[in-house]
């Protein structure tokens, strides 16, 4: 169970190498995406749903595949159905694992544990590595990210070449697209010959030889090393876990590790790992003791675990000892002003009000950029970081839009265009002087902006009394935090 935090980044326990959870250190670690998130087999399904499997994909998979094979069996014996099943491929020329997950299976969902899903869903874990070969991980990330989420399968040479190539370019920066890599293989429709995942010890050695003769000289592994590993449903008794953490420690010796703890780095691969531990086999007994002294904080009951550091990284309630640090987490995605350059008076008051009024992190232009920077690319990267997207549409505005239409090709417009490549971007459009949210020339800047946007009169155009101003005010503020999630 998680324990109260405290300032050292280790503390020692009655048996000296094994390390007590620090909780600061491991949401300071997330918030800062030191961490990859591994998910194994014993976390994917609802336990309440699948009661016989308690939440392990593998061995539902198993159990469904066993429960087939007594039913044909059965056709057999009782000779009932049997012209039915000679008709049918035989058993053992169908992987029954492809014919069970590819064809027709229905990944729902409401099957996903609620501990994973409300995990995933705050998407402060951009990188997952799933060690099954089923496809629950990846509808769920796609429910979160769409068509943002990029699909890494170690059988897939071109996914492999793309992501290579994605992380070689984004050296200078940081690798920040949503992904999912899918370590050993998995489950893919249409192949004639599915063999895109492990199953077979021949299987296992194909993937190994992957692993250590194509991908570990490249850029995945090294990537892979620079972050810390927090791994949840991983079962001991899945060797291909085991294989799984070689790679990611080998060429680190005892003393290399050491150094990186006493300079205060993270590249320490063991950080977290949270399973289904059976105290009663010897051989979890001995890689649970190997994984100690390795420096690995070590979570026997995975479930509660999950729920502790989703409250860790979530709550905002006044006993929450990071409750500062989720409230500045999530002001930090930032505002985004957008203004015609003859409304920059209206851009600035409602820039002051929200940054140093309400400490919120807004961008501006007249104050976020200097001399000699590339106005461009440091609008385009300032709209694809931020939250919210507040374009000021003033009757100047409208009189483009009227003259224009969607055409309309002003530097503010590009703006809106560049707005709708963030999908996790919520746009607030902010009404002044007789611009009229419910026109047909508004109905113009949604078409743009590809959405139907509900917007806020910053000021009446039947009245100019400060009462109507301080309402448009406090109904965008009142809106902005719902969108941060300030209010909660």
């Amino acid at each position: 169970m998680a324990r109260k935090p405290n300032t050292s980044r280790e503390r020692e326990t009655t048996n000296a190498s094994e390390r007590i959870f620090d909780e600061k250190t491991f949401v300071d670690g997330v918030f800062n995406d030191e961490y990859i998130l591994v998910v194994g087999s014993g976390v994917i399904l609802d336990r309440n749903k699948f009661p016989q499997s308690g939440g392990d994909i593998n061995k539902y998979i198993l159990d469904e595949i066993n429960k087939d094979r007594r039913a044909k069996q059965a056709c057999f014996k009782d000779h009932t159905n049997f012209t039915e099943v000679v008709r049918g491929t035989r058993l053992d020329e169908i992987d029954p694992i492809y014919k069970l997950l590819a064809e027709d299976y229905d990944y729902d969902l409401a099957d996903i544990s609620s501990e994973l899903t409300i995990l995933l869903r705050t998407k402060l874990f951009r990188m997952v590595l799933t060690t099954t070969i089923d496809n629950y991980v990846e509808t769920l990330m796609r429910d979160i990210w769409g068509d943002e989420l990029r699909i890494v399968n170690i059988s897939d040479n071109q996914s492999l070449k793309d992501f290579q190539d994605a992380l070689a370019q984004s050296r200078a920066n940081k690798y920040s697209q949503p992904t999912l890599f899918y370590v050993f293989g998995k489950v893919i429709c249409g192949r004639p010959k599915p063999k895109g995942f492990v199953e077979t010890d021949v299987d296992v050695i194909k993937i190994i030889e992957k692993w250590m003769m194509e991908v570990d000289t490249k850029q995945i592994v090294p990537f892979l090393k620079e972050k810390r590993i927090l791994a949840l449903g991983c079962k001991f008794d899945d060797w291909y876990f085991r294989f799984f953490w070689y790679i990611l420690t080998r060429g680190f010796s005892d003393a290399d590790r050491e150094g990186f703890k006493d300079i205060g780095g993270h590249l320490l691969t063991y950080d977290n790992l949270a399973t289904m531990f059976d105290p009663e086999n010897p051989a979890d007994q001995q890689l649970k003791d190997y994984l100690v002294r390795r420096g690995v904080c070590m979570h026997q009951d995975v479930w509660a675990f999950m729920q502790t550091i989703h409250t860790l990284l979530t709550s905002t309630d006044e006993d929450s000892p990071f409750r500062h640090l989720i409230l500045n987490r999530r002001r930090h995605g930032g505002i985004f002003i957008s203004y015609k350059s003859c409304d920059v008076l209206s851009a600035s008051s409602l820039f002051c009000k929200l940054s140093r009024e309400q400490g919120l992190n807004v961008w501006f232009d007249n104050v976020k950029l200097h001399g000699g920077d590339g106005y461009n690319q440091k609008i385009c990267e300032a709209i694809g970081h931020a939250k919210i997207f507040i374009p000021i549409l003033s009757s100047d505005v409208a009189k483009d839009l009227e003259e224009q239409g969607e055409n309309i090709n002003k530097y503010y417009s590009q703006e809106w265009r560049m707005a709708t490549d963030n999908k996790d971007m919520v746009i607030i459009p902010v009404a002044i002087g007789n611009y009229n949210l419910h026109s047909d020339l508004h109905k113009i800047f949604e078409d743009i902006v590809g959405a139907q946007c509900s917007g806020i009169e910053l000021d009446s155009c039947n009245t100019s009394s400060q009462f109507d101003i301080r309402t448009g005010y406090a109904k965008l503020l009142e809106s902005i935090n719902n969108h941060l999630e300030l209010n909660k």
